[in-house]
């Protein structure tokens, strides 16, 4: 069988904003390595007639010695920053997944790992679905929710259950400034109670606009991370399940979903039960 070049293994679909990037088999022992084959994909991106795409990228069965990680690491992030719109990578090994969910970890990224090509094309069908909104479109949703924008009435504190409900249905997140003015409310009220709590969230028609699902993930990693006994969700859309899936899955994490308030009570009272149990 002939082996693949670096030029076959960068593929662009045109039609659909895509280059694919094959390292599927391949062995990185050395930074040179790297480097050959990272300049072989800023060279093609260069030859096309747009500056921008939506990275698919397969790691199936690639391996990265430990002089080749950094080198890689570095240039991937080069190559995104300057000519990603999103990027989705597949068949990732647990080895390197694991590096890339440190990095991830580390830099506040998304590493969109999935175990398939198809849920990795499907889901930046979805990036591109979203990123066809236009601003005044983004803008105009946004501005419709106003009379429903008052975020202290969406933070509520059961003393008694040890618990903070926070809702966000029906609550529009449109750019990185929505997400922390409602972030930085639900800090500045727990910081007021001086203690922490169990966080009961309702996401029912929540929409986070692709301008701030970054500034979203870290926020919320951040407030569970400092004042959360446990978090359990409820009532998610299709879209916003998948995102706390996936993200759960990432952080190797229980995502707490359940269709129903009632049902994330329940849950809420097994996990304090079983913190006292263990006390």
């Amino acid at each position: 069988m002939v082996s693949k070049t670096n030029d076959d293994r960068i593929t662009f679909h045109h039609n659909d904003q895509i280059m694919e990037v094959d390292f599927s088999e391949l062995a990185f022992d050395s930074a040179a390595q790297v480097n050959e084959f990272y300049d072989r994909v800023d060279e093609k991106i260069a030859a096309t007639d747009q500056d921008k795409w939506y990275f698919l990228v397969n790691y199936k069965n690639c391996r990265l010695s430990p002089g080749a990680w950094i080198p890689f690491s570095n240039r991937g992030k080069k190559v995104n920053i300057a000519s990603s719109l999103g990027s989705a990578r597949f068949e990732v090994s647990d080895e390197t997944g694991k590096n890339m969910l440190r990095q991830s970890e580390k830099e506040d990224f998304d590493p969109n790992l999935f175990s398939s090509r198809q849920a990795a094309f499907d889901h930046i069908g979805e990036m591109r679905d979203q990123a066809k909104l236009t601003e005044p479109e983004k803008v105009q949703k946004a501005e419709a929710q106003s009379p429903s924008r008052d975020i202290n009435s969406r933070i509520i504190f059961y003393p008694d259950l040890e618990t903070m409900e926070v809702d966000f249905s029906n609550y529009v997140f449109g750019k990185m400034a929505d997400v922390n003015e409602f972030y930085d409310t639900i800090a500045d009220k727990i910081n007021e109670t001086g203690r922490d709590w169990y966080f009961l969230v309702n996401y029912g028609a929540t929409e986070i606009f692709p301008d701030a699902w970054y500034q979203w993930a870290i926020r919320s990693r951040r407030l569970n991370s400092a004042h959360s006994l446990g978090t359990v969700r409820f009532n998610p859309d299709n879209s916003a399940r998948r995102e706390i899936m996936k993200r759960a899955e990432a952080n190797e994490s229980d995502p707490n979903l359940f269709s129903s308030r009632e049902e994330a009570l329940a849950r809420i009272t097994q996990m304090r039960n079983d913190k006292v149990l263990n006390t």
